[in-house]
């Protein structure tokens, strides 16, 4: 697709989300004949939006569209649509991010490998002076173990290419299963409805599952229940697809071991919540996804999509 005039507002609070000089170097060495555009704030971005025929933007809300009559195609980091909606009269093709597992499936990785080589002993044995070696009897090999990945998209599909790598079992879970059975890295693919006869038997459960209505509160008291007695769930998508206080109950008094989290039903997590206090969880601020090589994997990702358009 011939591009006359991109305009570009990747500016972030977390600065790994932001655009940097290099990248435009980068996007002006690929499109040579192309205007480029990089907007100095909100207000330059909505004088510069009516002329532009190709965006890059964190932010971008319905009612925008009427005001870039110009605009053919949008693109944002993003995977999920929270801050960038779809053009409600589909003049305007939307592509959201499908990158993020290559850096997502890393710290997925970071917080199985805390749990089984029980990081968090080590690190209070290391502040009190503890030479506890005889203690590490309870160390779990990840070859050994069953994963089970629910929400089985790209992000799903990314991270059980690297757990496969490391022998791990995969199960993936889906609402419609059939366009993954063929998927060299899960050894089996079940639709959620079956979700529940699947879990007494996983080490790991993994939710990356996205928001909205159609996934609150789909994880219930009764999956909890039904989780292999010392298991471990983590929570890498949105925190609207279980109860916490479900999830507590879980982490009291069983099934769970454990529970690595990166987001939550409120974010920040407030001061106050009793998941900061509990020993057996990992929480990570949202920040899963966060990494320096964040903005070229999407401008790799964004010149292929151009190139097929």
């Amino acid at each position: 697709m011939k591009i006359n005039h991109l305009l570009v507002h990747l500016q972030n609070s977390v600065d790994a989300f932001s655009l940097k000089p290099r990248h435009v170097d980068q996007i002006r060495a690929t499109l040579p004949d192309a205007r480029i555009t990089v907007a100095e704030g909100n207000s330059d971005f909505m004088e510069k939006l009516p002329e532009a025929e190709c965006a890059l933007v964190w932010v971008f809300k319905p009612d925008w569209y009427d005001r870039a009559s110009k605009l053919k195609v949008l693109f944002t980091p993003a995977a999920g649509h929270d801050w960038v909606a779809e053009d409600p009269a589909g003049r305007v093709r939307t592509f959201y991010g499908s990158f993020h597992g290559r850096i997502m499936r890393e710290s997925l990785l970071s917080m199985i490998l805390y749990f089984n080589r029980q990081l968090g002993k080590s690190l209070d044995d290391q502040n009190n002076r503890i030479w506890g070696r005889l203690e590490y009897n309870r160390c779990a090999a990840l070859f050994s173990q069953r994963v089970l990945i629910i929400g089985f998209g790209a992000l799903g599909q990314s991270m059980a290419e690297l757990l496969k790598a490391f022998g791990a079992s995969i199960t993936g879970v889906r609402r419609n299963p059939a366009g993954c059975q063929d998927n060299p890295h899960v050894d089996r693919m079940i639709a959620f409805d079956r979700l529940e006869e699947e879990l007494p038997y996983a080490d790991h459960v993994v939710l990356v599952l996205p928001g909205g209505a159609a996934t609150d509160g789909i994880f219930t008291a009764r999956h909890f229940a039904a989780m292999k007695p010392g298991s471990h769930l983590y929570n890498l998508g949105r925190g609207n697809c279980y109860r916490e206080e479900d999830l507590l109950i879980a982490l009291e008094k069983g099934p769970l071991a454990g529970a690595g989290l990166d987001v939550f039903a409120e974010e920040p997590l407030p001061a106050d919540s009793p998941l900061w206090q509990q020993h057996n969880v990992m929480i990570t601020p949202h920040s899963s996804a966060i990494s320096q090589e964040y903005i070229d994997l999407f401008i790799q990702e964004w010149l292929g999509t151009l190139q097929k358009l």
